[in-house]
């Protein structure tokens, strides 16, 4: 892949970037926003240029707290003036005695040597060796949080925290649909780091279409947050399951379908961290809301533990009727087979079991597949790791323009690698027709060869769910053109994708070919087991015509 030479920011970057964002804000979301945040946008618009700046600078870092000496930008003047009129309109404010709770993270803005001076000047400070770590050193300091917020005063210049973060923080949500995305966007695209599909502004279309929907995520979100961190603690059990119980859960009956992936993705880390304490009954009501396959599993595993065995098959059956992976079908599938049957293995074991070994050099054995590939070179095959992404780059090269539809909907800024709604069982309804036209391609290997070149020259780097253009290789998918036939490799690209939500990993390891033979191969070292969805596409491989191999390796010396 061409590599792009690295531009220089314009000293003001982040501080059109932001504006773009409350522009788009004020023109998507204006009926969404409360009086407080329109307060907020307002205020800050109608601060001068260079406080904006400053307050972006501050507000954009991981630190609550600065030490105003240490302020330098260059393309803000008189820093102190601007941190006034910062403060003067609620931007910041100035730490005081009563910030002596948050003194760890005052401090963090110290040297150690700074916070053993402070130390020094206190008479009933417990001595310590001098090799105590800063954050021990912090820990002592907390009971005498009053005295050194006092002593700090006399020895640095104002301590500034940036206010109203809340705000600041919300409208990037409101931006990206997410709070796990932020500012930086803008600077990993600026620099080169990513580039996407140019999306003309005006199809872009609101994530969120009530405030109900933004206020249910946001509200999920800093749940999700502070989850993270007290998670951290085990004595934080009983209060995180209660701030669940009081905070998200109650949301359920009525939330949006817009907050319900980050429902079951919060519900499913508080279920697993339960689980990992012990406290497994907990954790089963956690669970209980769920019908997602992810819940259902974890809770017919616990019950299971539990030797509940009768409710754990009635949760087997419901997981069975509701699965769409493989991998989860076959775990339903093999639970209700082993209460039935004590000496039942899973066809994916049996098929394991049953596959032919090679014998390879226990040098590789860090390396498995490379000591596979040099074991069919040595027999004069072309050999190649191909995994999962030869048949994506297949699949986004031919589907580059259904992906990135100019009639899509699901667009709503321009750092996205795909319309939001690709994931789910509707992205492709309506395309059938186009599809069966695009998958033609494959028919000429020409043909495809000059439509793969047009989509390179056009869009080469550019960020595409399907694509990895590290790994892209197009004269490895002529061969596969030429070795497969049309109707075989059909059958493999139509049903990826109509299943690439659920479908996207699993095929073989390897693609090995000599003249007009080939195979591909997945490749198992002793300690390996087979997958559920690796076990579904080798068996869909073979159905459509295709050499597909499973081998074990066995170490020689």
């Amino acid at each position: 892949m061409t590599q792009q030479p690295i531009p220089d920011l314009a000293p003001f970057y982040y501080w059109e970037n932001f504006n773009y964002v409350l522009g788009y804000v004020k023109k998507q979301y204006q009926n969404l926003l409360s009086d407080s945040e329109n307060s907020f946008i307002r205020d800050f618009e109608n601060l001068p240029k260079e406080s904006q700046c400053l307050y972006l600078r501050l507000a954009s870092r991981r630190a609550l707290w600065f030490r105003e000496e240490k302020l330098s930008y260059v393309e803000i003047s008189k820093i102190p003036l601007r941190l006034n009129e910062l403060g003067e309109n609620g931007f910041v404010r100035f730490a005081s005695t009563l910030d002596s709770v948050d003194l760890g993270s005052i401090l963090s803005v110290f040297s150690k040597k700074e916070c053993i001076a402070l130390t020094s000047t206190l008479a009933s400070f417990p001595t310590y060796a001098t090799s105590i770590s800063k954050d021990d050193l912090v820990n002592l300091c907390k009971p005498f949080s009053s005295e050194i917020m006092q002593g700090l005063n006399g020895m640095a210049g104002r301590l500034i925290c940036p206010g109203q973060l809340e705000y600041f923080t919300f409208i990037q949500f409101l931006f990206f649909g997410t709070k796990f995305r932020d500012m930086s966007e803008f600077v990993i695209r600026d620099l080169g780091h990513r580039q996407y599909v140019a999306v003309n502004e005006e199809e872009f279309v609101p994530y969120f279409q009530t405030r109900k929907e933004a206020i249910e995520k946001w509200k999920i979100s800093l749940w999700r947050e502070n989850f993270h961190e007290k998670s951290k603690d085990s004595t934080s059990i009983f209060e995180l399951v209660q701030s669940w119980n009081l905070e998200i859960l109650p949301m359920l009956p009525t939330i949006s379908d817009v907050a319900v992936g980050s429902f079951e993705r919060a519900l499913f880390s508080l279920g697993r961290w339960l689980e990992r304490q012990g406290y497994l009954e907990l954790a089963l009501d956690i669970y209980e809301p769920s019908l997602s396959c992810l819940s259902l599993e974890r809770r017919v595993r616990i019950l299971a533990k539990l030797k509940r065995i009768e409710e754990a098959l009635m949760l087997a059956n419901v997981g069975l009727e509701l699965s769409v992976s493989p991998k989860e079908t076959h775990f339903f599938e093999d639970f209700i087979l082993k209460q039935n049957s004590k000496k039942h293995i899973k066809a994916v074991t049996q098929s394991l079991k049953s596959s032919p070994t090679l014998l390879i050099d226990i040098q590789w054995k860090g390396n498995v597949e490379m000591g596979v590939i040099q074991y069919f070179e040595n027999l004069g095959y072309s050999a190649h790791f191909t995994e999962n992404h030869l048949w994506k780059n297949i699949l986004g090269l031919i589907g580059w323009d259904l992906i990135f539809d100019k009639n899509q909907t699901g667009m709503h800024h321009p750092f996205q690698w795909a319309p939001s709604h690709y994931s789910s069982d509707g992205f492709t309804v309506g395309k059938e027709k186009d599809f069966e036209e695009k998958i033609c391609l494959l028919a000429s290997p020409d043909i495809f060869m000059a439509h793969a070149s047009e989509i390179m020259k056009n869009h080469e780097g550019k960020l595409n769910p399907l694509i990895d253009w590290y790994t892209l290789d197009i004269p490895l998918i002529l061969e596969l053109v030429r070795q497969i036939s049309f109707e075989s490799l059909s059958k493999v690209l139509r049903y990826l994708w109509t299943h690439v939500s659920t479908h996207a990993k699993g095929f073989p390891d390897l693609f090995i070919f000599k003249d007009s033979e080939y195979q591909f191969i997945e490749v198992k070292s002793p300690t390996d087991h087979l997958s559920a969805i690796q076990y579904f596409w080798h068996d869909f491989l073979r159905k459509a015509g295709i050499e597909t191999q499973l081998c074990r390796v066995v170490w020689t010396d």
